[in-house]
């Protein structure tokens, strides 16, 4: 495993998709700060590059894999010695130390020129540790995800077809199930003055589905990366400003905050249980591969 990891590292050098990725990733950063009004507070740009990310795995990994197999790389390994566990891991390995780079560079940058011009960082550092610790996870997961399609797919770009293919898939499918499963319960209106956020008024929501529905909703929703991503992104875990009462709602906003906490809490294990079941089918899948 560890010679394959170090030649798996010594090929990056060489790889004209790494330097790629790494330039997109500071490109859309630079461009986010570019679009973005400064009078926002840094938590809202500074992680929100995991909703692209996914795309990027999607055309890295297809490439980077897939040149070994239409190379002929993979099959010369396993000739060699190597064992088709320590194949598969070893690229599982690089995808995700790569694009686990790219997140924290984007994530730096944006830190390091945003900390100067947006306002400052409003939330727990206990919270932004777990928002971090779920973009890692929902990061392992897409690699997992296209890591099994080209390690089971032989035709380099068939695998980049079908792996862009599948995001493009994951990413309409959380579009139509997150309407249902982030539909509220109560519509709020609410005003900010001098940082109090005053309730105005708050009414049941009429296209309310029901508990249940929403229940199984959010777990489809949350089961998906870029459900988690869009969760992380559009969501406020944390009220910074004070709630002033003018109706009967404040605690229904309490508890729609808390349930969103909850939330941020509850998907490393989702995001486990997709790594595990994903993993686990590809080696499978892999083992049982013919190579060429």
């Amino acid at each position: 495993m560890i010679k394959l990891l170090r030649a798996g590292f010594f090929r990056l050098k060489k790889e004209i998709m790494f330097w790629l990725f790494i330039f997109v990733t500071i490109a859309v950063a630079g461009f986010r700060i570019l679009i973005t009004s400064y009078d926002i507070p840094l938590d809202k740009v500074l992680y929100d590059y995991i909703i692209y990310i996914g795309l990027f795995i999607a055309m890295f990994v297809s490439i980077f894999v897939g040149k070994e197999h239409s190379e002929g790389i993979i099959r010369n390994k396993i000739i060699v010695g190597h064992s088709r566990i320590a194949i598969y891991l070893s690229k599982l390995i690089i995808s995700i130390v790569v694009s686990v780079l790219c997140e924290f560079i984007y994530i730096t940058f944006m830190f390091l020129i945003g900390s100067q011009i947006y306002e400052p960082l409003q939330m727990p550092i206990s919270q932004l540790f777990m928002i971090i610790l779920n973009a890692v996870l929902i990061i392992i997961t897409y690699c997992s995800i296209f890591n099994l399609i080209s390690m089971i797919c032989s035709e380099i770009t068939i695998s980049i077809v079908i792996s862009v293919v599948i995001f493009v898939i994951i990413f309409v499918t959380v579009m139509i199930i997150g309407e249902t499963a982030n539909q509220p319960k109560y519509i709020t209106s609410s005003i900010y003055e001098n940082g109090v956020r005053t309730i105005i008024s708050q009414e049941e929501n009429p296209d309310y589905p029901g508990d249940d529905i929403v229940k199984f909703a959010k777990t489809i929703y949350l089961l998906l990366p870029q459900g988690q991503a869009m969760e992380l992104i559009s969501s406020e875990f944390v009220e910074t400003m004070e709630i002033r009462e003018i109706s009967h709602s404040k605690e229904e906003v309490l508890e729609e905050l808390s349930k969103k906490i909850q939330n941020l809490y509850q998907m490393p294990i989702y995001s486990l249980i997709v790594i595990s079941v994903v993993n686990i089918g590809g080696l499978y899948l892999f083992s049982k591969k013919e190579l060429k």
